[in-house]
């Protein structure tokens, strides 16, 4: 049987969408090959925005916004906003 089988992956779990026609407990070997479909939304021909591009956006959206606090981080230090000098030189 070589027969290609659309399944989707959830939960660490590959379902195929369709039923197929083999025994309880035999052993298969599957290739990945995600579908065109997949491989056209995670594919953009559009430029990335750069480091600049992204810290002026989120400059706009915290003038719009000025009372957006960040919690300081419980898990590790946030350099970002513990010591911006050494960032932002």
């Amino acid at each position: 049987m070589n027969n290609p089988v659309t399944a989707i992956y959830e939960n660490g779990i590959l379902r195929p969408l369709t039923p197929l026609n083999l025994p309880e407990q035999v052993q298969v070997r599957i290739t990945i090959q995600p579908l065109d479909k997949l491989k056209e939304l995670s594919v953009s021909n559009s430029p990335k925005p750069t480091m600049a591009e992204l810290w002026s956006d989120l400059d706009k959206i915290n003038a719009l916004e000025p009372d957006i606090e960040l919690p300081i981080r419980q898990d590790r230090p946030n350099l970002i906003l513990e010591k911006p000098n050494e960032f932002f030189v």
